[in-house]
């Protein structure tokens, strides 16, 4: 879950993941949907049933993360499950302009887990601090047509030569056009 952010270093910040984004509004989590619909959990692991049913719990769009001192942006930004608002990465500002402080940002190493940063965040980029252990869920959006989205993806050859990732209906390694079994037998000789 969420770590507390101030300005104390502790010896668990070495385990910290720090991720920088916003909160999506558009999207809300309705918690647990396996006991209103009588779906029966398999297993006792509930870590990431419990994340996602948290009362807290929400989906942000990350952009970056640091961990063990390095700034690590996305290459392209993926949503995340997260808890709470977040907190504000930049110290809260100063009462009067201190040029040579605004010049060093960010003003605590506890908010990002950086010891120094080349630029500055967007102004209003979020910070949650989990431990590099904790569970989540990672959600890569895609957009574009259902050709691009759908067939493309889903019926071009891989490398493998398949027509498939799935299997199915045209797939190579099983299903109605398979190369693996076929309808006429191999014979040995001409009258058998």
């Amino acid at each position: 879950m969420e770590a507390d952010v101030g300005d104390n270093e502790t010896l668990l910040g070495i385990s910290a993941v720090y991720l920088f984004g916003r909160p999506l509004n558009d999207v809300i989590l309705r918690g647990s949907v396996y006991e209103p619909l009588g779906i029966p959990k398999v297993g006792t692991n509930t870590f990431l049933r419990n994340q996602l049913a948290a009362e807290d719990a929400k989906l942000a769009r990350i952009y970056a993360f640091s961990f063990e001192g390095a700034f690590i942006e996305l290459g392209r930004p993926a949503i995340f499950v997260v808890h709470g608002a977040g907190s504000d990465p930049d110290d809260p500002p100063p009462s009067d302009l201190g040029y040579e402080r605004l010049s060093r940002s960010p003003g605590s190493s506890a908010r990002t887990g950086l010891g120094s940063q080349i630029g500055a965040l967007a102004k209003d980029m979020r910070v949650w601090i989990y431990d590099k252990g904790d569970l989540s869920m990672r959600l890569d959006a895609e957009t574009g047509t259902f050709e691009q989205l759908l067939l493309t993806a889903e019926l071009s050859p891989d490398l493998r030569g398949g027509m498939s990732r799935s299997g199915g209906a045209l797939s190579r390694s099983g299903g109605v056009m398979s190369r693996s079994g076929g309808f006429l037998p191999r014979r040995s000789g001409e009258n058998d």
